[in-house]
């Protein structure tokens, strides 16, 4: 009977070291089980701050794109405007040069008037020796012809006494172009 006894005991104690193991066992998935919870928890947060800034991160790099395409598309609008207010003024540059000889000479007698003083010598474009001789002959007061022929395309260089004008149809085109601008792109782009 000893032996039963012993064997007994040695059921018992097994049972109870069984249970004692179902117990540590259950506790400890128990204990997985709520930290797989928590790091469940914790990753659902952690995907939804992820997702919310891709969200933020991929409005603004959109913002970014859709303004600089705006800007571009202002710079394009601009250069075509530009492109077109140079080609107004080319366009009256090419038809000063084409002025009949007394439209010319009505020009350049104005320019004179405006600019040139008693003595001053006026050295004209080759193109434009004669509308200049003709307009400073009809100024109130003299002024001397050169005999040597500006280097510009069309209209004069008056020399002063230590000064010199350009009174090229460029330059008056510039100047021109320079005060009325403005005016001109307002007419052209409303």
């Amino acid at each position: 009977m000893e032996k039963e006894s012993a064997v007994n005991l040695i059921d018992r104690i097994l049972a109870d070291a069984r249970e004692a193991a179902g117990k540590v066992l259950a506790d400890a998935e128990a204990s997985c089980n709520g930290i797989r919870e928590s790091q469940n928890a914790e990753i659902a947060k952690k995907n939804e701050r992820f997702d919310k800034d891709i969200a933020r991160e991929t409005e603004i790099i959109l913002n970014g794109c859709r303004t600089r395409a705006e800007l571009d598309g202002r710079k394009e609008t601009l250069r075509a405007k530009r492109a077109l207010l140079d080609g107004v003024f080319e366009k009256a540059y090419a038809n000063m040069l084409d002025l009949p000889a007394e439209k010319r000479e009505a020009l350049y007698r104005s320019i004179l008037l405006r600019e040139a003083k008693e003595n001053d010598t006026v050295a004209p474009a080759k193109r434009d020796r004669d509308a200049v001789r003709a307009a400073a002959a009809g100024l109130p007061f003299a002024i001397r012809l050169s005999d040597s022929d500006a280097e510009t395309e069309a209209g004069f260089v008056l020399f002063g006494d230590g000064y010199e004008k350009d009174c090229s149809m460029k330059a008056i085109l510039k100047e021109l172009r320079d005060a009325e601008e403005t005016n001109v792109a307002k007419i052209l782009f409303r």
